[in-house]
Formats: C-alpha cells, sequence, structure tokens
C-alpha cells in the first residue's frame, strides 16, 4: 500500500498492511513560502509517517474595528484573489511537487467563528455573542462565505482534503442552543465543501480552549461531515472506543500531545502507542496526537518512534 492508500483504507474501515500515523507543530508565522514547504517535507521525510497536515499559521485576512455591535455587519475578507491566499495556495503546490501523489495532504482551517476571535478577540466575540447575537451571525456570515471560497481554492491547489478545526463547544461558552444557532452553521458551510466533491475528504479536529482547560462538549460534533475523527482523549475523558461507538467512524488519535510524544523516552512512547492500539484494535485507526503537539524542544525522532511503533505494532504482537 502506498501512504495515500493506507490512509484512505482507514478513512473506509478497511484492513490496512500497518496502521498509519501522523503527528503536527506549529511553526513561526514569519516563515517563507519555501520556508514552510522546507518544514513540512523536513517533518515528513525524517519521520516516515502517512500523511502531511498543511499548517494554517499566518492569520486570515480579515478586517475592520468592533466597537459596537453594528461594526459586525461591516467586517470584510479578503478573496482567493489576494496574495494571502496566493500564499497558502504556493505551500500547498510546492508540497504536492515535493511528495508526489503517494500521500494524502490536508490543508488545516479554522472554522470562521475562530477566524473572529483570532482577529477581534474572544472577549469582544463573547461580549456581543451574548448581548448581540445576530449581528455576530451576520459577521461571521461575512467571514464564512469568504473562507468557503478558500476551502474550494485549497483543494483546487492540490490538497486531499481539508483538516478542520471545530471549536466554541466548550461547557460554560455557549448552551447548545445558542451553539447551534451561532457557531454550527459556519462550520457545516466550510465541511460541506470537500464533503461534496468527488475525491476530497474531511478530517474533523473537535479542539477546546485554553481558557476551557481544553475541554468541549464532542458530542455535539457527532453529525458533522468527516471521514475522521480527532478530540482530546487526554482533556475530556472521552476514550477511542467511546469515539467509535458513538460516531460511527474512523478515528485519528490516541496519543497524549503534551506527554511522551514531547518528553520521553522513546521506550515510553513506543509503550504508548502499543497501549492505544492494543485497546482499540488495528482498524479504523491513525495514530496520532490528542492535538497539535505542544511545547518547547519538539525532536522529530520522538515523533518517527511513535509512527514506526504504529508501523511495527503487528510485528510486535507476532
Amino acid at each position: 500500500m502506498t501512504r495515500a492508500e493506507r490512509v484512505l483504507a482507514v478513512m473506509k474501515g478497511e484492513p490496512v498492511d500497518y496502521v498509519p500515523a501522523g503527528f503536527w507543530f506549529h511553526y513561526r508565522s514569519d516563515y517563507s513560502v519555501q520556508e514552510m514547504i522546507d518544514a513540512h517535507m523536513k517533518l515528513y521525510r525524517e519521520t516516515g509517517m502517512d500523511i502531511i497536515k498543511i499548517m494554517q499559521d499566518y492569520g486570515y485576512p480579515i478586517s475592520g474595528t468592533i466597537t459596537c455591535a453594528e461594526d459586525w455587519y461591516h467586517i470584510s475578507v479578503k478573496g482567493t484573489d489576494s496574495e494571502e491566499f496566493a500564499k497558502m495556495a504556493e505551500i500547498i503546490r510546492g508540497i504536492r511537487k515535493e511528495a508526489g501523489d503517494d500521500v494524502l495532504i490536508f490543508q488545516t482551517m479554522f472554522g470562521p467563528f475562530k477566524a473572529a476571535s483570532m482577529t477581534f478577540g474572544d472577549d469582544v466575540l463573547m461580549k456581543y455573542s451574548k448581548e448581540a447575537p445576530e449581528a455576530v451571525a451576520a459577521g461571521v456570515q461575512r467571514i464564512a462565505d469568504a473562507l468557503e471560497q478558500w476551502a474550494k481554492g485549497y483543494l483546487e491547489a492540490g490538497a486531499d482534503g481539508i483538516y478542520y478545526s471545530a471549536q466554541f463547544g466548550e461547557p460554560g461558552r455557549f448552551s447548545e442552543e445558542e451553539w447551534s444557532r451561532l457557531v454550527k452553521p459556519s462550520d457545516f458551510q466550510i465541511l460541506n465543501v470537500a464533503d461534496q466533491m468527488e475525491g476530497k475528504y474531511n478530517i474533523l479536529h473537535i479542539c477546546g480552549e485554553p481558557e476551557y482547560e481544553f475541554h468541549t462538549c464532542v458530542d455535539r460534533f457527532l453529525s458533522y461531515p468527516a471521514d475522521l475523527v480527532n478530540w482530546s482523549v487526554k482533556d475530556n475523558g472521552y476514550s477511542l472506543e467511546k469515539g467509535r461507538e458513538t460516531f460511527g467512524k474512523p478515528i485519528l488519535g490516541g496519543m497524549n500531545n503534551k506527554g511522551n510524544i514531547l518528553h520521553g523516552p522513546k521506550e515510553a512512547i513506543e509503550a504508548e502507542v502499543k497501549e492505544v492500539l492494543d485497546a482499540f484494535g488495528t482498524t479504523g485507526i491513525m495514530v496520532g496526537a490528542d492535538c497539535t503537539i505542544q511545547g518547547e524542544n519538539i525532536r522529530l525522532d520522538y515523533i518517527k518512534a511513535a509512527v514506526d511503533a504504529a508501523h511495527h505494532y503487528s510485528d510486535r504482537r507476532s
């Protein structure tokens, strides 16, 4: 099997020759196009992992100033004719050229609500979400309409799918009714792009914010269109096995993104991978982490140890 065939088999719930794996971390936002290409290819080549996830470490070009509710109706977002989008598309094309067609490439996207938070601040977004939800919904819709075109552009540039970071489902932030009205529609607007294109895929990453100790209401996302689903097991007490049962979809994850994969030693990394696969099995899973690897001194040899442990799991059991 090629790497692409292996990951596609996982998405279909079919047997694989060995369990695939993938891990990622953030890069500097001032990287040039070539530096970003080189950084992603270094991770891919030196670890032997089975997928390439392109990080969205450049901010979305959203402009406006929020001083009153009315301002939400006047924010603007640059489109796919902008130099900001062109930069991301060039990175996708560059990685595709170097990696070839035997691996799936996923472009990271943050949801429109998160994009608003990153631009205007979480406090501002939450204040007006409570005081003027219709105004916030109008502003988020403007962002969603633009990012829908960005998603199409990413896929047309050569990405095989979208790695979608779904946020704002933390308990205490919004009631389920508020969340369903304010957040969910724009999530679906972006996810539906790949879902409705032949040969394109969604990886759904369910993410909590540090202000909420990374805890989120995982069950709110059960209906989201996704070919693989990922969430933080450690932060939500929501096991991979429970997720397989409730989502009815293949799973990405299992490993603590701030634990052994960051600190080592390799023996502990290998033992953690074995524990994950002993419990879950080898069908319908790609080994990965709860979230992006976070911390100082991220080591590619530790990531490679996790990838190798997944790849050789069956060998070690026989």
